[in-house]
């Protein structure tokens, strides 16, 4: 149930330092222009982005990740952080003149500065993008190949829908409790095979593993009010629901997360309207909070960043602003030739995980059926970018699902990436996780839609329910987000590169002998990530026992 996005995407240390003057050598002459942006005189929405980035050129994330001497994560995201704002300040002072002076002819529209890739996106004519082009701080002007709505803005709702909001949010204010110090209590709860099958309620048991002190940002639909999802959620203790923007950061009322897409912080729902997130939120971290008394959750006592705005880089921002570990994902483009603007996300997300971040989501639905795509291209941006980690998925009976998405991904060819050409791909998937046909929380009017049809296991009243039934690499790659907080719930100072090998490294293989194109390294092992996860630690620090087993 990946989703396929079309629109909306973007409007647009010592050590540190020493990284990026070693790898920012370029040739001299260099194309600095997207095709098509100078073909016609008309407007083109486009990004620019400036030389001075953290990782100029392909290898130089990698190189980084190979240094010894990084301290911990959460030392080294406040310095990565600080790096990126202060060369995204010194590229803006030395472009702001033409910027300004591009607008105030009408050339250049709808600006919009961004720190997580040095740049800023707008709507520029040919002879605009001519100009940013000629900029000796300019490295490349981008054409979004994707349609583009200024600022991701859509109309507000109505003014109805909009009180119904704040009465929804003021009520889960009202009940909220931060239960993530709570001790998990699993007497009488039943484990779906899901969680078992990776391992989950052993890290719990075992390892003392909970994703407690873990914040996963899902970036995804938003959520309903269930339950099993009220004491996942993370809240922003600078923001109350006032109409005001307290802590300063441009976003109202943030409290819960927030919608880019429509410019509010109103990211939760009454259960009316079916939240893909929901059920990607409760597979991360669902509590055993419903007349069942089951779990859902990987990971049950992290929390849960709930934003909206998918592929929005401000959402990026947002997530490594607000001191989240880990990003799960659900969109994809597929079937849409985006050219060198794969770069920019690329270059995104290696940002990302220097500061920290975990991105993970999905390989995607697309080997088979109606939406098939043809091998090499059923992984798609951003999944296929190589820090990302892709998650196929496997039935209950131990089998691939049809449609689960094969790799490998090839990157020769795009701008500043000439790497992993087709005789020598890129690995993908990287882990295998679970597909389908566990309890997850959707609504009740699911049970009875024709084309639906899911098992009913639990009404939890007002449209809520537990089912079984939707199925999907959207529901995987929530297994993998879990397993992550699991990981820094038992070592908080492993890097996301760290993460994403323990993951392989204990996987289950699958398949063939070895890494495959189906499977990856094989499926998670919740468990063992976790052992090999506290081994790094001193005996001193390895995490008490915060479970009651049965």
């Amino acid at each position: 149930m990946i989703k396929r996005v079309r629109a909306g995407i973007i409007g647009p240390g010592i050590i540190l330092a020493a990284l990026c003057v070693a790898s920012s050598a370029a040739p001299a002459e260099e194309a600095k222009l997207d095709a098509g942006l100078d073909a016609a005189d008309r407007s083109h929405p486009i990004f620019v982005r400036m030389k001075n980035q953290l990782f100029p050129r392909g290898g130089a994330y990698e190189a980084f990740s190979r240094q010894p001497d990084h301290g911990g994560r959460q030392a080294l995201r406040r310095r990565v952080l600080q790096t990126l704002k202060d060369k995204n300040g010194k590229s803006w002072a030395s472009i702001a003149p033409l910027v300004q002076k591009l607008a105030s002819d009408g050339s250049l529209r709808s600006v919009q500065r961004y720190w997580i890739v040095n740049g800023f996106a707008g709507e520029a004519t040919a002879a605009a993008c001519r100009a940013l082009a000629a900029e000796d701080e300019v490295a490349f002007v981008y054409r979004q190949p994707v349609p583009y709505a200024p600022l991701h803005r859509r109309p507000l709702r109505a003014r109805a829908d909009l009180e119904q909001q704040h009465r929804v949010h003021r009520a889960v204010m009202a009940a909220w409790r931060d239960d993530s110090d709570d001790r998990l209590k699993l007497e009488g709860t039943a484990i779906p095979w899901n969680l078992k099958r990776i391992g989950a309620d052993t890290a719990w048991k075992a390892e003392g593993a909970t994703g407690r002190g873990v914040v996963v940002a899902v970036l995804d639909s938003g959520l309903m009010l269930a339950p099993g999802l009220l004491g996942a959620l993370w809240r922003n203790p600078q923001e109350t629901l006032d109409g005001r923007d307290e802590d300063g950061n441009g976003y109202v009322d943030d409290i819960f997360g927030y919608n880019f897409a429509a410019g509010s912080g109103y990211v939760l729902g009454d259960g009316r309207i079916i939240t893909h997130g929901s059920t990607c939120a409760g597979i991360i971290a669902g509590r055993p909070l419903n007349r069942k008394r089951l779990i859902t959750g990987v990971a049950p006592r992290a929390q849960v960043m709930v934003l909206r705005g998918s592929g929005d880089l401000r959402a990026y921002q947002y997530l490594a602003d607000n001191g989240a570990d880990v990003l799960s994902m659900s969109y994809m483009w597929v079937g849409v030739d985006l050219g060198h603007y794969r770069g920019l996300y690329r270059l995104a997300h290696e940002h990302l995980a220097a500061a920290g971040v975990v991105a993970v989501g999905g390989a995607g639905n697309f080997a088979a059926g109606p939406k098939r795509q043809p091998p090499g291209r059923q992984i798609a941006l951003p999944k296929d970018i190589p820090c990302v980690i892709a998650v196929a998925g496997i039935l209950e009976n131990g089998s691939r699902s049809p449609s689960s998405s094969q790799g490998p991904c090839v990157w020769k060819g795009v701008k500043f990436y000439d790497d992993y050409p087709a005789d020598a791909p890129l690995a993908k998937p990287d882990v295998t996780a679970c597909f389908g046909g566990f309890p997850v929380w959707g609504r009740t009017l699911s049970t009875r839609h024709p084309q639906l049809r899911y098992k009913l296991l639990s009404d939890e009243g007002n449209g809520r329910a537990l089912i079984s039934g939707p199925q999907g690499n959207s529901y995987a790659g929530p297994h993998a987000a879990g397993v992550a907080a699991l990981i820094l719930s038992a070592n908080p100072d492993l890097h996301p590169w760290q993460v994403k090998d323990l993951m392989e490294a204990t996987a289950r293989d699958l398949g063939p002998a070895g890494r495959d194109p189906q499977f990856g390294a094989g499926l998670l092992d919740a468990a063992a990530a976790v052992r090999a996860a506290k081994s790094r630690l001193p005996a001193a620090a390895r995490p008490a026992a915060s479970v009651s087993p049965r």
